[in-house]
């Protein structure tokens, strides 16, 4: 569905944002409901406050759900209502920036929500730990938050609680904040060789940047625009003289996407007070070499002769490497072409759900919290969730939003 005035992401890292977290009872904001959401207020750094409650869905959640967060329909049916919840944790956030973890499914919940019973859209921006640790830990054995908490040594011994979650995301931001505040040991040697006078074509100009960089970090980028007398920033201004963008939100650019900045971008190009460039454009103006970093010979392990000709992928998807499976009838779409999109993006496609599988996606008819019988895929994944691997469930509806991401 359209959230139009959803906020767009954030790619500095600032010192005052507020964490959120939701538990629910599935991710598809448009069938499933909220039981839970919690807020951490950061200033300079600091946690200066807390917001936590549950949420009375109105109906007896499934014991899947109860095993997995701990919450049970007893504490539920002491919980208050979606409204005057919302309500508090609307004024909780304010204007604040918003850090999650695949914060994505949070922020399309808290969106949806918000409009339905408050009549006003979430339109915060926003910081996604999940896609920034994929460029910033891209070590890590798994991106999921219990994973990358082992991984990265943060303490943490509960999870799918939304506060404790939003604690353990926190600490994973204030390491992603530390890793981004330089540019990286070859960047830092190639800055040294550079050197522009009042020619070059950015000096005194305003840049905007959208979309993770594939290129060159954005500290690098920074620094670079400071020796041209520059400003780079991520905020659309209307004064803005450059847009830059990430190399695939430059491609969907070029698709027609009629994304919100998108829209506001081909505004200013048709008034003449805007160029839109990629980031390989960028660097080509102020020659640079542009490594492709994305290019890569992977090939994924298709299902059957599901294949891709795509080399070049944006691997802070988060589709890439990810491996989905299918079940039932989709409303939009083929099997075939809802396999090959996920291939196109860098993932996977199999048949049946093993511990490898990453997604599990239902068709929208299939994909029912309040329905009973279950398929034996859907039972399976289920279980392997709770046995804490990195699966999850989400219906056709979800799935579109995320081929979507940009």
């Amino acid at each position: 569905m359209a959230r139009d005035h959803k906020g767009t992401s954030v790619l500095f890292f600032p010192d005052s944002y507020t964490v959120i977290d939701v538990e629910s009872t599935g991710l598809d904001p448009q069938k499933d409901s909220l039981i839970e959401v919690a807020a951490l207020r950061i200033r300079d750094f600091q946690v200066t406050d807390s917001f936590e409650s549950l949420i009375n869905p109105g109906f007896t959640i499934d014991s899947f759900i109860s095993n997995l967060t701990g919450i049970t329909n007893d504490d539920l049916a002491a919980a208050p209502d979606a409204k005057p919840v919302l309500d508090s944790l609307r004024s909780f956030i304010g204007n604040d920036i918003v850090v999650g973890h695949n914060v994505q499914f949070d922020i399309n919940f808290l969106y949806d929500n918000f409009m339905k019973y408050l009549g006003v859209p979430m339109s915060n921006r926003y910081i996604d730990t999940l896609r920034h640790s994929r460029k910033y830990f891209p070590q890590a054995p798994s991106f999921a938050l219990p994973d990358l908490c082992g991984f990265l040594e943060i303490a943490s011994e509960v999870h799918h609680r939304a506060l404790a979650d939003c604690y353990a995301t926190n600490d994973l931001y204030r390491l992603l904040a530390d890793a981004s505040k330089n540019p990286t040991p070859k960047e830092e040697e190639l800055l040294s060789t550079l050197s522009y006078d009042q020619s070059n074509p950015f000096y005194g100009k305003r840049l905007v940047v959208k979309g993770i960089p594939q290129g060159y970090t954005i500290p690098f980028m920074v620094a670079v625009s400071e020796k041209c007398g520059a400003k780079l920033s991520d905020v659309f201004y209307k004064t803005c003289d450059y847009a830059v963008f990430s190399k695939f939100t430059f491609k969907q650019y070029q698709q027609g996407s009629d994304s919100e900045k998108f829209v506001k971008a081909r505004e200013l190009v048709e008034a003449g007070t805007l160029k839109v460039i990629s980031e390989k454009d960028w660097a080509e103006m102020l020659g640079l070499p542009f490594a492709e970093s994305s290019k890569s010979s992977y090939k994924p392990l298709n299902a059957k002769d599901i294949t891709t000709e795509n080399t070049e992928f944006d691997t802070t998807h988060p589709l890439y490497g990810k491996l989905c499976v299918f079940t039932g009838a989709l409303e939009r779409m083929t099997r075939h072409d809802a396999m090959q999109a996920v291939v196109d993006l860098g993932g996977l496609v199999g048949n049946s759900v093993t511990k490898k599988t990453n997604f599990l996606i239902l068709g929208n008819n299939d994909y029912n919290p309040l329905v009973k019988g279950k398929s034996s895929k859907h039972k399976k994944a289920e279980e392997l969730k709770l046995k804490g691997h990195d699966i999850e469930i989400i219906s056709e509806n979800v799935f579109y939003d995320l081929i979507s991401e940009e």
